[in-house]
């Protein structure tokens, strides 16, 4: 349903400009493309205000009806199926002819056999068993489905959206964010900022509704009925049963079913497939990572030109040298990013969709571009491991290209004798080295499961802090504060407590 996701039509509108951007103004320098950010193209969108209208329209709609879907996953209607089993003497019920010439035939069942008669052990009986698995149940516990990967896909970009439009505090003595970060942010901001108190009501509500959906059906996904309809795979015509018609709960499951499936028939599709152009969302990623880089310490050359399509570019700071390339092979396209200084560090980027490829192309692909590591660069794969969440959507999308880059260029630097981040003189520790300026810790670790190495890097004297959501005092955090816990300053992942995650067991040491 159109009125439940953003991501199809008005996602797409916003990458297909990038693309003819792109198009438009190839063949220019990067400091054309950064006047032309806050002019010509951005990289950064806030949804249509009239889309979270018809949202919250639906969120009331599922809200009324969630106290007769909980009635239903509580107590459904059921039929009863007669079922014939061998069971013990004493758990026997009901027996009629048919148990009787049963037990004439099959001796095993004897116990004693006396003169005044047999004593059987087991006899067959007649029990009835009660059938979750009737259309309306199946049809119920689809619709419990849906929503849920409604309201997970919804939350996303809601909470994109609140985080990116928080009100920005400037403390540069801090460092924590690197210096650039608020001229980046300015520049994304601008041709939205008007927009961020308007909504902000109405962002705020959604998500609010959104979380109490996704609460009050997950305490219900424990019952028998959704445990087993749940796995049925037939297909469904939405009718009017008599159980529709004459039940109240599953008369109001039928109504938003028909308010589900009134615009069209495709719900299923657009709860799990993205339609997003190939080559628009390409062109995106390409022109962000310049974006990024630039905003890095990186530098361009002044004459130097950008070809988006076949982009082969260099830039550099303090010794690093920084090579980045569009690269294809057998129909699968991605980004290179190649750092060199006393060594070579390569991450390659693979483009969303070409994930659903055979493993052989994927093979192909790799052995034609070696790289250290590879990423697969997604628009709607927030958390998942070994994927880049990159999307219009969120504002932090420039400062996940800049965290692959700042691992390349710590894996790349053996002195470290200057701050990959900030630039100033490193001090060597006993176990990596720090920076006084801007407090970039950076350990050298080893995995003691598999005894290889690996790096981690953080903030010196950094407390994690506290999150009191729900009135409960703990050091958990939600999505997006875990993401930005270390102001993306870790170059491995991170758990929800704030502690490195070694990328060789996925374990915290």
């Amino acid at each position: 349903m159109s009125t439940t996701t953003f991501n199809s039509q008005e996602l797409e509108r916003e990458y297909i400009s990038i693309e003819k951007f792109a198009e438009e103004y190839n063949n220019i320098s990067y400091l054309q493309l950064d006047n032309y950010t806050t002019q010509k193209v951005n990289f950064f969108a806030l949804p249509e205000h009239e889309r979270f209208n018809s949202m919250e329209f639906l969120l009331d709609k599922i809200i009324s009806a969630l106290p007769a879907i909980k009635r239903i996953l509580s107590k459904p209607i059921t039929r009863l199926k007669d079922v014939e089993s061998i069971m013990p003497v004493e758990a026997v019920r009901v027996i009629n002819n048919s148990t009787m010439s049963h037990i004439a035939i099959h001796t095993e069942l004897w116990g004693n056999v006396k003169k005044d008669g047999l004593k059987p052990r087991k006899l067959k009986t007649l029990t009835h068993e009660e059938q979750y698995k009737i259309y309306e149940n199946i049809a119920t516990v689809r619709l419990v489905k849906s929503i849920l990967a409604m309201v997970k896909k919804n939350q996303r970009i809601l909470r994109d959206i609140m985080y990116s439009c928080q009100p920005m505090h400037f403390n540069l003595l801090e460092r924590t964010n690197h210096l650039m970060y608020f001229l980046a942010i300015g520049k994304l901001h601008v041709g939205y900022a008007h927009a961020q108190d308007k909504y902000s009501s109405i962002h705020s509500r959604c998500l609010d509704k959104l979380n109490f959906i996704e609460k009050t059906l997950k305490a219900k996904l424990n019952a028998p009925v959704y445990k087993i309809c749940k796995k049925d795979k037939s297909k469904l015509t939405l009718k009017k049963t008599n159980v529709f018609r004459l039940q109240k709960d599953y008369a109001v499951v039928y109504a938003l079913l028909k308010l589900f499936t009134a615009e069209d028939d495709k719900l299923t599709e657009q709860m799990t497939a993205e339609t997003l152009p190939e080559k628009a969302y390409a062109d995106y990623c390409t022109l962000l990572s310049l974006f990024a880089v630039g905003h890095f310490n990186f530098e361009f050359k002044e004459s130097d030109k950008f070809d988006f399509s076949r982009l082969k570019t260099t830039a550099k700071y303090k010794g690093w040298a920084l090579t980045i390339s569009r690269v294809n092979h057998g129909g699968i396209g991605g980004l290179c990013f190649k750092v060199k200084k006393s060594k070579t560090y390569t991450a390659c980027l693979i483009f969303y969709s070409n994930q659903n490829r055979g493993e052989k192309e994927i093979s192909e692909f790799k052995a034609k571009f070696p790289a250290d590591e590879y990423l697969f660069i997604e628009p709607n794969s927030f958390g998942e491991e070994n994927s880049v969440y990159l999307n219009l959507f969120d504002i932090s999308s420039f400062r996940r290209i800049q965290q692959i880059v700042y691992r390349a260029m710590i894996y790349s630097d053996e002195e470290r004798k200057v701050c990959a981040f900030c630039g100033s003189a490193m001090e060597k520790t006993e176990h990596g080295a720090e920076c006084p300026l801007c407090k970039t810790v950076i350990t050298d670790n080893v995995c003691p499961e598999t005894g290889k190495e690996y790096i981690t890097t953080s903030l010196k004297d950094y407390r994690v802090r506290l999150n009191r959501k729900e009135g409960a005092q703990s050091t958990a955090f939600d999505d997006k504060d875990n993401e930005a816990l270390l102001y993306f300053r870790n170059i491995t992942a991170i758990n929800k407590r704030g502690k490195p995650v070694c990328p060789h067991c996925n374990k915290v040491h």
